[in-house]
């Protein structure tokens, strides 16, 4: 257990999971939490130290600072950079939200949606901003702010519960997608469930994809956490966006975020809300606390060492009318990445 979702009270409602993906309201119909793919690599690299403090600043890498980096396979940089506007080979046609560009962040993500088969997702993140942010080298302690777009691939019920084309076989092969039957290295376990493993070698349908969701993703190995507020439309938000009153339909896109009435100008969209109240599944939720770990130790040696990166966010509106009921969107998200800290030089 990473962190919980507690009632007015302190009762704990829901103790969240690392490796889970945990998003939207109380009407969410998506079996949570999400497995989020193992083995991904990001690099950053530090641009200032201070040795009196023991603390150092990060910036974003690209390709060509991961180029020859261990584990990153030539040719490949791009899975592996924290950047905006690096081109993606797998990803050569826009989606709706324009040219998929962006370092990508982990291997594609398979939503499987058990309770609606047809509304399961695959999904493709990218760096939107380039990374920033900051640490400590004695303790391991880590801040890293990495904006997402969330592109959304609705493969719908032709792949059912394995939303992300497959790389499985003996050799490993795409299993579905505009790459089947190509060579491919599994980006992630097995291990992980019927939908894995996926790889960017992968890609889903260009003809899939329904647009972004930008995450404001910052990761921490502190402690993150969210409260609710009780607006004039619904009780419990932790995610306002403009929208109706009576109806969850919301302005845009894109989404406008707002944290009172008074922010929502457009006579249409009057009132701040959640599509539902409350955070994943559960209506009377008052806190989303996520907690992280640093590495605990000095991270000079240049050995790999256990950490967490925790983060607490809100996520927009797709406007897609398939996506949006099933995740119960806009609604909280929440993530616990449990993995390895290390410095190469």
């Amino acid at each position: 257990m990473t962190g919980t979702v507690k009632d007015d009270t302190g009762a704990t409602l829901l103790s969240l999971t690392a490796g889970g993906l945990y998003f939207g309201g109380s009407g969410v119909g998506v079996p949570l939490p999400s497995t989020i793919p193992d083995q991904g690599a990001s690099f950053t690299k530090i641009t200032s130290c201070n040795s009196t403090a023991g603390t150092f600043s990060l910036v974003a890498t690209t390709t060509a600072d991961v180029t020859g980096k261990p584990g990153v396979p030539a040719g490949h940089e791009n899975r592996f950079c924290t950047s905006a506007g690096v081109v993606n080979p797998e990803y050569p046609t826009p989606g709706p939200s324009g040219a998929i560009t962006g370092c990508l962040f982990g291997a594609p993500l398979p939503i499987p949606n058990a309770n609606s088969p047809a509304t399961s997702t695959c999904v493709v993140n990218r760096v939107t901003t380039s990374a920033s942010g900051s640490g400590t080298c004695s303790t391991g302690t880590s801040s890293i702010n990495i904006p997402l777009a969330s592109d959304i691939y609705l493969t719908g019920p032709t792949d059912g519960l394995i939303p992300c084309p497959r790389c499985a076989g003996t050799p490993t092969t795409c299993q579905a997608g505009p790459n089947a039957g190509q060579p491919c290295t599994p980006g992630n376990s097995a291990s992980l469930g019927a939908a894995f493993p996926t790889s960017h070698d992968c890609p889903p349908a260009a003809t899939a994809n329904i647009g972004a969701l930008p995450i404001p993703f910052n990761l921490s190995t502190g402690s993150q956490s969210k409260t609710s507020q009780d607006l004039s439309a619904q009780p419990f938000v932790f995610c306002g966006f403009c929208g109706q009153q009576f109806a969850p339909t919301f302005q845009g896109p894109p989404a406008i975020p707002c944290t009172a009435d008074a922010q929502c100008t457009n006579p249409t969209f009057p009132k701040c809300r959640q599509r539902n109240p409350g955070a994943f599944g559960q209506g009377p939720a008052r806190t989303i606390t996520e907690g992280g770990s640093p590495a605990g130790v000095c991270i000079a040696d240049q050995a790999p060492h256990s950490s967490t990166l925790v983060s607490v966010f809100c996520i927009p509106p797709s406007f897609n009318t398939t996506v949006d009921p099933a995740a119960d969107l806009p609604g909280p998200g929440a993530v616990a990445l449990p993995g390895q800290a290390q410095l190469i030089p």
